[in-house]
């Protein structure tokens, strides 16, 4: 999620007063924070913004993924 969140960072220090970087700047921390966040918020941002947000919740998603493998594995070879 490093390369999406640089972007998103990149983005906010190039237009910090914007709403896109108000909604983006929340939509991070709803995800680390695993809180709600209301997608809708999202789908109003002009397209850069909205193809960042999208990059960012893949990257989240996957990492979630490779976490919990690794927790499973983890589990499992405790068990041995």
């Amino acid at each position: 999620m490093a390369n999406a969140i640089k972007n998103v960072a990149k983005y906010i220090k190039n237009n910090p007063d914007t709403e896109e970087s108000i909604i983006l700047s929340e939509f991070c921390a709803a995800l680390e924070a695993e809180t709600t966040f209301d997608l809708h918020r999202i789908f109003g941002m002009k397209s850069k913004a909205f193809e960042l947000a999208l990059e960012v919740m893949a990257d989240w998603r996957f990492d979630r993924h490779v976490a919990e493998r690794r927790l499973q594995k983890f589990l499992q070879s405790s068990d041995d």
